[in-house]
């Protein structure tokens, strides 16, 4: 089925290239800020919807 529509369609093949990195390059960079920032940071954010008292 795929096939088909990439056959049909001229350039789908750079589409589908262009889709991928994108995709690729977001989940990397999203990687990469999940190493480098603060421990405490993450602690402190994922406990703001269960805190009562936000400062």
């Amino acid at each position: 089925m795929f096939k088909q529509f990439i056959d049909k369609i001229p350039g789908a093949d750079v589409y589908m290239v262009a889709s991928f990195l994108t995709f690729l390059v977001f989940f990397v960079l999203v990687g990469i800020y999940l190493l480098v920032v603060d421990k405490n940071h993450i602690n402190r954010i994922s406990q703001l919807p269960l805190d009562d008292q936000t400062a």
